[in-house]
């Protein structure tokens, strides 16, 4: 029966605690009145430490959810005024990265009023600091939040297909700042609205009759003047072969001659088939230039010339290749979107 009451007493400290902490982040009670609500569970409910930055944890996430933006200077003194006063060590709250979750919402809340034009990078940056000295945040944390709003912002000002020369300048103010480049991007933003950035500067150049400044080493050697514009990582090229056989059926009778053996007159009469299919020939980059597109993995290369290309089939995840030539078998490439390689070839004079 004791150990029934103080089980009873301990669950009813958690939901005291738990109510004095929402009211607080409700700015219904003050620090010092929290300060009193974690003794009094402390000494009358057994609660521990442990208890309380769980507690915390909790009602930080719910904090997170339910807040908002704009952001103001209050809530970053309210969640710095809890951290130092509720007892509890800053990592024993942050333990599944309740603290690290608020970070990142505020600042990506600060890094929206740049991309909307409400403030200045300048200004942002600073409120960005001020927040992570409060809230500290691993630089693998940061340099992700800084991409997803990047990644938001591009999604936004494109949602028309273009991209105007202001909101590529903020972009490229942005990332210069920060040093944030659209190349070596982590997995996550592959295939996101990051690459196609500069993809859509890399096309306003050429529309424009510039050729793009690019940094895009090709481990094939490249004509005069050709440049690469885009590599694609991990695609696979397959080749159409061709095979061939023969088809029909024998002719005659057939007489026995004796137990087990068989004469049969007459012969095979057939006619070739050739049956085509597409052979896996592997997986390798995809280097867009100004004049080729190349194909290169450790088992093969291929260069085709953009002037030898009759047709070109976009699929939903790569693109089909039909060259000149009497002997020119259809290629198909897979493992990217191919809208960029169409729009260089209607800008690029072939």
């Amino acid at each position: 029966m004791y150990i029934k009451e103080c089980e009873e007493k301990y669950n009813q400290g958690v939901l005291i605690l738990e109510d004095g902490i929402r009211r607080y982040f409700k700015d219904a009670i003050k620090v010092n009145e929290l300060k009193q609500i974690v003794a009094i569970v402390k000494q009358q409910n057994f609660a521990e430490n442990a208890d309380i930055a769980l507690s915390s944890a909790k009602c930080i996430n719910e904090y997170t959810e339910k807040s908002r933006w704009p952001f103001h200077s209050h809530q970053l003194d309210l969640i710095k005024d809890y951290i130092n006063n509720i007892g509890v060590p800053y990592q024993s709250i942050n333990v599944n990265g309740s603290l690290d979750n608020l970070c990142q919402k505020m600042v990506r809340g600060f890094l929206a009023e740049y991309f909307t034009g409400q403030k200045s990078l300048k200004r942002v940056l600073q409120i960005c600091y001020q927040i992570t000295s409060v809230l500290p945040l691993a630089t693998s944390k940061l340099q992700d939040t800084y991409l997803y709003m990047l990644n938001q912002a591009a999604e936004n000002y494109m949602k028309d297909g273009l991209l105007t020369d202001d909101e590529q300048q903020r972009i490229e103010d942005y990332m210069n700042t920060l040093g944030l480049t659209t190349t070596n991007l982590p997995a996550k933003y592959k295939d996101s609205e990051i690459s196609r950035i500069e993809q859509t500067k890399i096309l306003k150049q050429l529309q424009r009759g510039i050729l793009p400044q690019s940094n895009i080493q090709a481990p094939i050697l490249l004509g005069k003047d050709e440049i690469v514009l885009w590599c694609y990582d991990g695609v696979t090229m397959w080749q159409e072969k061709v095979k061939k056989e023969f088809v029909g059926g024998h002719s005659g009778f057939t007489f026995r001659i004796v137990k087990g053996v068989n004469y049969r007159t007459g012969g095979f009469k057939g006619h070739p088939v050739e049956h085509s299919y597409m052979d896996n020939t592997g997986t390798g980059s995809l280097y867009i230039t100004n004049k080729h597109i190349i194909f290169h993995s450790s088992e093969r290369s291929v260069k085709i010339p953009y002037k030898k290309i009759i047709g070109l089939n976009p699929y939903q995840d790569g693109m089909g290749v039909q060259q000149d030539g009497a002997n020119a078998k259809k290629l198909i490439f897979q493992g990217f979107d191919c809208s960029f390689v169409m729009n260089v070839m209607s800008f690029i004079s072939i």
